[in-house]
């Protein structure tokens, strides 16, 4: 097969938890200043915890305020990620799992969020031994759409930029694989109304399958 690293972004690609960000920080945006609507959730998404701070504090022009917030809303989000019962799989991604590692594909996760929180979604949702590697937010000097993260996880597997493909659902991540010159599909998340258009996207997990088979 072409491939031999399969790269995957974490929220809104593998997990529906989008939505619950969007939410979460619509419940508690106003007590902080910070005026957010879905204009703003779709600049931010992608981005690192660093790349949001900065996002909000340019907003709102405050440090400390900002940090508030940001800290309110881990703890909230912490809590949920802890209580929820029902997977937050994305359709198709078992099987998109289990074929890589029929055909002795790697894979790894390149997510702009904490280190803490991909490996505590992967255990929970029980696919933490289809990666080979992380690649998280917090080891990056630049968030999304600058490559770093995608150039970072082919140096780390040791392959070549046409040995590898990126899956992404953000703009931000969408600009990222193309400045990083490695091929990619967008598969956008349902949970919202398609707000960019993609020169190479798939409707789902399911259909990655049949393209690289």
């Amino acid at each position: 097969m072409k491939y031999k690293l399969i790269i995957f972004d974490m929220d809104g690609l593998m997990f529906d938890t989008e939505k619950m960000y969007y939410e979460s920080c619509k419940k508690f945006a106003a007590d902080y200043g910070f005026s957010y609507d879905i204009n703003k959730r779709n600049q931010m998404a992608g981005m690192s915890e660093a790349g949001i701070h900065r996002f909000i504090a340019d907003d709102i022009g405050s440090e400390e305020k900002t940090t508030q917030f940001r800290n309110k809303l881990k703890d909230y989000r912490e809590e949920y990620f802890k209580s929820y019962e029902k997977s937050i799989k994305k359709e198709g991604l078992d099987q998109l799992l289990k074929f890589i590692k029929e055909n002795n594909i790697r894979a790894c996760v390149a997510s702009s969020s904490s280190r803490e929180k991909v490996s505590f979604l992967l255990e929970k949702e029980r696919i933490y031994e289809y990666f080979d590697f992380i690649i998280s937010g917090e080891e990056l000097k630049e968030s999304k759409p600058n490559p770093e993260i995608f150039i970072k996880a082919i140096e780390k597997a040791r392959v070549e930029k046409n040995e590898a493909l990126i899956l992404e659902d953000s703009n931000n991540g969408y600009k990222a694989a193309k400045a990083a010159g490695i091929d990619y599909f967008i598969v956008h998340d349902t949970s919202f109304d398609k707000n960019f258009d993609a020169d190479r996207e798939l409707v789902d997990l399911y259909q990655v399958i049949n393209y690289i088979n």
